[in-house]
């Protein structure tokens, strides 16, 4: 008889046997320092074949409590989406070893889930990968976005409005050159005779500008080996001769055919397989003559002005409100609102361009009061997103905000305009998020404590790195707004200062077991 199989039943003839094994056990025990092996009874018998760490049902109770709460009451600040999608994942699991996968792969499935997660939909507000039509390319940082080569396709804003006075500007930058473009199209494709002139005068001038180029080099080499200079000499001398291009003319030369932008604003059911302005849901402006255009009407002599790579051009909308709640509404669908009295109360719905911080369009000033200025006015109501649209590679990085390099001036009397970046509110700090859930009482008192620590630091884990990705943006976002504006000898005393290197901790996440990822306790970080 094996009196080391829990499924062995003791009958009385068998006491003695046991009594000595037990006795050998202990003794045993004592030499090795190991637990001693008692004899199984019906209770320890039932233990055992318990789970020692959690009671299923009382697990699959939290899991679906925890489910249930991050959909309905977190505020959107503190979504957890990752995490969300894991504790999804464990209610669909049929494992019996599910509270040991819980502790072991929570943390190293958060941090790869909620990498894709930022990756796809980063904490601020951003060119929407879902609303975008596939042909244009937008940089990782979501902020960028290049054209195709055949016909307007546009991208939308990952958060739009429908109240308030709000601001955001496009920075114009360097198209694809006209051989990139030729090289580009198909050999099947038909262009009006217009376009080939202007390829080839486009060709043509670019030829031209590489012998230029390529004369001056030389001179430069052989200015280079008559006489030596000193590098640093030799870099300010090129900075002073790097200048920010700007147009004057009002439009682009008729040659370049390449990277034209169609920018403004646009509802959802704006068209995406065609410019800005081409339907009546969406509202722009050309950078040919700066022309306005809605429902395919364009407009030349509003008072709009050209633009070309160089120039920063900006987009504001004033809705009406009722003066208590502006409302925003994401990528997703779902839908902010902020409760605060709003002083621009805005008197008709309407879309503002500027060029370089400098308003467009016509205005009228009476008895020191400044009105007009509006490209378009009493636009229908609803929820506008910003709208970029490209062509033959056109491309523009946007800035939402919070700082502009060129904030917008000449507002009529009394007007204010916030910023787009308010549009995404800014997500929590984890130690609120985890405060937060720990309030919800989701985990019940019967589930293991290392599970519920495991859970706990999941959420701080993901709460932590929505926030430091927003906090880095902001960053970032503040260094190229600064070197843009000393680029074009601008004032940067409204900006914040450089924020210092920050020193990284090696040990706030580290490796344990078969070199995955742990948390550590965070305990002097959550206190």
């Amino acid at each position: 008889m094996d009196t080391n199989n829990p499924d062995t039943i003791v009958t009385a003839a068998d006491t003695t046997a046991i009594a000595t094994s037990a006795t050998a056990a202990v003794t045993t025990a004592a030499a090795t320092e190991e637990p001693t092996i008692e004899a199984p009874t019906k209770s320890s018998k039932k233990r055992n074949r318990e789970n020692p760490t959690a009671t299923p049902a009382a697990l699959q109770s939290s899991l679906t409590q925890i489910h249930t709460t991050l959909a309905t009451s977190f505020p959107p600040n503190a979504h957890l989406p990752s995490f969300q999608s894991i504790i999804h994942t464990y209610l669909t699991s049929k494992s019996a070893n599910l509270p040991q996968l819980i502790v072991k792969n929570i943390i190293p499935q958060i941090t790869t889930l909620c990498q894709k997660s930022l990756a796809d939909i980063p904490p601020y507000v951003h060119l929407s990968s879902k609303d975008s039509a596939p042909q244009l390319k937008i940089d990782a940082e979501k902020l960028t976005v290049k054209g195709g080569m055949r016909g307007y396709r546009m991208v939308r804003g990952s958060q739009g409005v429908e109240a308030g006075n709000w601001y955001y500007e496009v920075e114009v930058l360097d198209p694809p050159s006209v051989e990139d473009v030729v090289k580009a199209l198909p050999n099947n494709v038909r262009l009006g005779d217009g376009v080939r002139e202007g390829l080839k005068k486009g060709l043509e001038k670019e030829q031209e500008e590489k012998k230029i180029r390529v004369i001056h080099e030389m001179e430069e080499l052989e200015k280079e080996k008559e006489k030596e200079q000193d590098q640093e000499q030799e870099q300010e001398q090129k900075r002073k001769k790097k200048k920010v291009a700007s147009s004057k003319d009002g439009g682009v030369e008729q040659y370049s055919v390449g990277g034209h932008l169609r920018m403004g604003w646009s509802m959802r059911t704006g068209e995406l397989q065609a410019p800005v302005g081409y339907d009546r849901w969406s509202y722009g402006i050309r950078d040919i003559h700066g022309s306005r255009i809605h429902n395919s009407k364009r407009e030349d002599k509003w008072g709009g002005v050209g633009f070309q790579p160089g120039d920063v051009i900006g987009f504001a909308i004033c809705l009406k409100d009722d003066g208590l709640n502006a409302s925003t509404y994401d990528d997703s669908g779902n839908g902010t609102s902020t409760s605060r009295k709003n002083p621009n109360v805005v008197t008709s719905n309407h879309i503002r361009f500027f060029k370089n911080g400098a308003p467009m369009g016509h205005f009228i000033v009476s008895r020191g009061i400044k009105t007009g200025g509006e490209a378009f006015d009493d636009i229908q109501s609803g929820t506008y997103y910003p709208a970029i649209s490209s062509y033959m590679g056109g491309t523009a990085k946007v800035n939402f905000g919070p700082h502009f390099i060129y904030p917008p001036k000449g507002l009529p009397t009394g007007m204010k305009l916030r910023p787009s970046s308010e549009m995404c509110p800014k997500p929590m700090d984890p130690n609120q998020v985890l405060e937060l859930f720990k309030k919800e009482k989701c985990i019940l008192k019967k589930v293991d404590d290392e599970i519920t620590n495991a859970v706990h630091d999941a959420i701080f884990l993901e709460a932590k790195m929505r926030h430091d990705l927003f906090q880095q943006h902001l960053d970032d976002h503040a260094k190229v707004v600064r070197k843009r504006r000393i680029e074009r000898g601008l004032g940067c005393h409204d900006l914040p200062d450089p924020a210092p290197e920050k020193m990284e901790i090696d040990d706030e996440i580290a490796p344990i077991g078969n070199g995955e990822k742990s948390v550590e306790s965070n305990q002097e970080i959550k206190q």
